[in-house]
Formats: C-alpha cells, structure tokens, sequence
C-alpha cells in the first residue's frame, strides 16, 4: 500500500469512525445543510421578495460551498492538537496530519453535493459548459485549504485562543458573505465593501457563479490569484521556520 493510499485509508477510517455508533451514519453531514437550505429559504425568499428558483440554487451553492471553506479554516485551528499522539509517537508528519485533514473536509464536502443536484434537478437549473468552470474554482479552494490547514494548525498549535477568535470571525464572514441574501447588482456603499473586501466572498463565488450561469468578476480572479500566492508563500516560511518546533507546543 502506498503513502496516498494509506493517507486515503486513514480519511475514511477517520470519517466512519465519527459516526460509528449514530442511526443513520454519515447521513447526518446532509441532514443539518437540508433542513437549512429547507427552512431559510423558504423563508428568506418571501422576506427579500426574491424569486424562490433563484434564491434557493444561491443560498445552496453558498452554504455547501461554505461548509467545506468553514470546515477548512475552522478545523485547521486545531488540527495538530488533535493528532498529538501521532506527533509525539513521530508516527505522521506535519504534512501527513494536513493531508488527512484536507481529505476529511473534502469527503464531508462530497457527501453534501448530493444536495446541490437535487436543488438543481428542483428547479430546473440548466447546466452549461461554462458550468465546469466551478471545477477550476472547487480546485482553487481545495488548495487554499491544504496551506490553510497548515498555516493555521502551526499557529494554533502556538496559541490556543486561536480557535475561539477564528470560531467567532467565521460566525460573522457568515452573515457578511452572501450566502443567506442576494448580492444586488452594482451595490455600491458598506454593501459593496461587503463584496469587494470580504475573501470568502470571491472564493465562494469562483464556484457558485458558473453553476448558476453568472459571470465571475476580474477583480475576483485577481483578489483570489494574490491570495493563493501569498498564502503557500507565507506557510512555506512558517512549516520551514517553526514546523519543528509544534510537537513542544501540543
């Protein structure tokens, strides 16, 4: 068995045993996504006056892309602390800890697409060719994930209130990004701050847009492209610098 097939190995067992003594097993990950997408937006399309088959595609594609962006950033706070055994015993490396922790995200992310095609078959969503381009974006994110991880798991390894502050950031991202409302066309003021400043917002929508036949914005390409960049370049110096140093602060 090879390295990535044992990494591969490691995700699922991590995965099934998560819900190992539940009714309905990984069922659970759609249950939550399900019930939101059900209640909200229903009710968020009368109160905004929006057209259900618009709203609700949106408010789909934003929270399922949403839970593998959260699941990132959230779990990369602690995800070191959490595999301390396999760090101390020198049984996974840092990068082997990330790896299985990107993986795991993205099983949980893949489980819930299910609710995305069925939304899509609801409403009659057409899919194009310019819909694959949401691939290319889903491709980006995931690799924002992978530095994310282990950006973040080495700082909060260092610091533990990391994960309260990042906890309670990604609660308010949620209500700024649009997710649960429509972003209107040319908004201008704190609206416009909202879209233009705010990074998830551009992340979210290299993958929502194609899907729902919209044009992806330049600004959004370029605001994406520099963090990329800047985000493998700063977590390279940091695994190099102060990767050996995390198995004294777990």
């Amino acid at each position: 068995m090879n390295k990535f097939s044992s990494l591969l190995y490691m995700t699922y067992f991590d995965f099934a045993v998560h819900y190992r003594k539940t009714m309905i097993g990984p069922l659970w990950v759609l249950m939550g996504p399900t019930l939101f997408i059900a209640t909200l937006g229903m009710l968020f399309s009368r109160v905004s006056n929006a057209d259900a088959s618009e709203f609700i595609p949106h408010l789909t594609v934003g929270l399922i892309t949403w839970t593998l962006v959260s699941g990132f950033v959230i779990g990369s706070t602690t995800v070191f602390q959490r595999n301390r055994a396999q760090i101390m015993q020198g049984g996974m490396s840092l990068l082997d800890i990330t790896a299985v922790e990107v993986m795991r995200t993205i099983l949980q992310f893949l489980h819930q697409i299910a609710i995305v095609a069925v939304v899509f078959y609801l409403f009659d969503v057409a899919m194009t060719w310019y819909s694959w381009v949401s691939t290319l974006g889903l491709l980006i994110l995931i690799a924002n994930g992978a530095w994310l991880t282990m950006f973040f798991g080495i700082v909060g390894a260092r610091y533990r209130d990391l994960a309260e502050v990042v906890t309670a950031v990604m609660r308010i991202a949620f209500l700024a990004t649009p997710i649960i409302w429509l972003p209107a066309d040319g908004a201008g003021g704190i609206m416009g701050a909202f879209l233009t400043y705010n990074p998830f917002y551009h992340f979210l929508d290299i993958v929502r847009s194609p899907l729902l036949g919209s044009d992806i914005a330049l600004i959004t390409w370029v605001i994406v492209g520099i963090f990329t960049v800047l985000g493998f370049l700063v977590t390279f110096v940091s695994y190099k610098k102060l990767g050996q140093r995390v198995p004294l602060w777990v």
